[in-house]
């Protein structure tokens, strides 16, 4: 069970920053729509805003599920999962630390 609940917290911890709002990953996309499908104004706004809108839904869900976890979980439980996730938040940190290296010594 235990392992079930890191799982899932993993993977709505992702998805829910992914796209949640300030995040970049949804800009990067509207860009990258707006050359290849020759969008409008108009439409490359209209696109920014469901980005926006599906990523504060989706930090809504996520806040939801963490918090249907904790009431599962005991206070002990809870802080060792904090610990976790804190240890995956680093771990990707590092990760992205190091293709930025990688990026500038192809010079990209």
């Amino acid at each position: 069970m235990k392992k079930i609940a890191i799982v899932i917290l993993a993977v709505f911890t992702t998805s829910a920053f992914a796209m949640g709002p300030g995040h970049r990953g949804g800009e990067k996309i509207v860009e990258h729509m707006t050359k290849k499908l020759e969008l409008t104004e108009t439409q490359s706004a209209q696109m920014t805003s469901v980005f926006e809108e599906q990523g504060e839904k989706m930090k809504a869900l996520h806040d939801e599920t963490q918090a249907k976890i904790n009431a599962i979980l005991t206070p002990e439980q809870q802080e060792k999962m904090a610990e976790l996730k804190e240890d995956r938040k680093e771990r990707w940190e590092e990760r992205k630390e190091k293709r930025k290296q990688k990026k500038g010594e192809r010079g990209e």
